[in-house]
């Protein structure tokens, strides 16, 4: 009996070895993948600090999700968010269609700097609208993509700082509004749809949060910044 027990025991904490491992080794795969085809869709360099990964029950977690900023924008990064919390609907992997039931992305720091053209969220957008007839199809391997389809995506908590190009600097830091999408993607979109959807819903989040700020009180912070220089 006590032989029984311990090798029940040994069985437990074996799967739980093995159950981390497959966990990190999908993780760490996740994560490159991330880091390798980001920057090519939003057009701006993408960096993870880890991927964790629950594969039995489709939960899994981004930590530390940083995206640059895209050429002529002085600011080190445009969006940087602590944890993004993700459920994937498993069975859909057999799938031409990959569903996400949730997103969470909990406290992003969006930096919003107006440039040539406009700001560096539409800029982010417009480079992953123009990304996706790239990603519908491979020639080379004569497969379509797979389609993505985001069920429901919640941000919050998030802040936006206004940085002037000019300056190089913030000018001020604001509470982002709410932002809740469902149905992003979907059959026959390409995952690059849905991102580009995403960018755009913070763009104008940030945009809205931005135009809220008083004129009087930029004023205020850029004299205060010249007396600084002086």
């Amino acid at each position: 009996m006590k032989a029984l027990k311990a090798l029940l025991m040994f069985a437990v904490v074996l799967g739980v070895i093995v159950a981390g491992a497959v966990s990190l080794w999908l993780g760490r795969g996740v994560k490159l993948a991330v880091e390798r085809y980001g920057p090519g869709l939003v057009g701006a360099p993408v960096s993870v600090g880890a991927v964790i990964l629950t594969p039995w029950s489709g939960r899994g977690a981004i930590k530390d999700l940083v995206i640059g900023n895209p050429p002529g924008f002085k600011g080190a990064r445009a969006v940087s968010v602590g944890s993004v919390e993700v459920k994937l609907r498993l069975s859909s992997l057999a799938g031409d269609t990959i569903v996400v039931d949730s997103v969470v992305v909990r406290e992003p720091e969006i930096v919003y700097e107006l440039g040539a053209g406009g700001s560096n969220l539409a800029r982010l957008q417009r480079n992953a609208e123009a990304a996706k007839p790239k990603e519908r199809s491979d020639p080379g391997e004569g497969a379509p993509t797979k389609s993505l389809l985001i069920k429901d995506l919640v941000v919050t908590g998030g802040k936006v700082g206004l940085a002037a190009s000019a300056l190089g600097g913030k000018d001020a830091t604001i509470a982002l509004p709410g932002i809740h999408l469902t149905d992003l993607g979907g059959k026959g979109r390409s995952p690059a749809q849905a991102v580009s959807q995403v960018l755009s819903a913070l763009s104008a989040s940030a945009a809205k949060a931005a135009a809220s700020v008083p004129v009087s009180s930029i004023i205020d912070k850029l004299g205060g910044l010249l007396k600084g220089v002086r």
